[in-house]
């Protein structure tokens, strides 16, 4: 089913469809939060917030962009509204990982968790949050544009600075990102 059906149909008074929306964008909206935020619980929180507003502002999605840019200009609307509100320290993912029998796995994957949050610090908030939505929500340079409101060439020119400002940094202080 694709998602202009799935909205028309939640539109139409078919609540059960807004399932879908949930179903399909839950994880990378939670990612994106819980990378902003960086505490699971604030962010569990957040995005009950964002998909509660979603569905109740549902009927003003036009197709006038994509749904995509739609919803994470609201995701991007609620994180910005939780760090001015409390302004909290960036505390370190608490991963959860299921497979406890690699517990050597477990550490180095949390190692580089730590060392690609440390790099990702060193970005002013637009270039963070360009990559994010390019590398972890997979958004197009338009989509990015409007959800940023920021101009498509500015996009495109803070996305080759934070790679390039990354790549610097990660040459320069080693560990797993030194031949990024």
């Amino acid at each position: 089913m694709e998602i202009d059906e799935v909205i028309a149909r939640v539109k139409n008074g078919e609540d059960h469809c807004f399932a879908y929306i949930i179903k399909h964008y839950e994880q990378k909206v939670f990612t994106t939060v819980i990378r902003i935020v960086r505490n699971r619980t604030v962010a569990e929180d957040i995005v009950q917030d964002i998909f509660i507003k979603v569905y109740y502002n549902l009927h003003k999605y036009e197709k006038k962009g994509s749904f995509n840019a739609w919803l994470y200009r609201i995701v991007v609307n609620k994180c910005f509204d939780y760090l001015r509100k409390y302004k909290q320290q960036a505390r370190s993912i608490d991963m959860d990982i299921a497979d406890g029998r690699y517990p050597e796995k477990i550490l180095l994957l949390r190692e580089k968790n730590e060392q690609l949050e440390q790099l990702l610090q060193q970005l002013d908030e637009t270039e963070y949050f360009v990559l994010l939505l390019k590398f972890v929500n997979g958004l197009r340079y338009d989509e990015i544009s409007e959800v940023l409101q920021i101009s498509l060439n500015e996009v495109r020119n803070k996305l080759h600075r934070s790679k390039r400002k990354l790549r610097s940094i990660g040459t320069t202080k080693g560990g797993y990102f030194y031949e990024m």
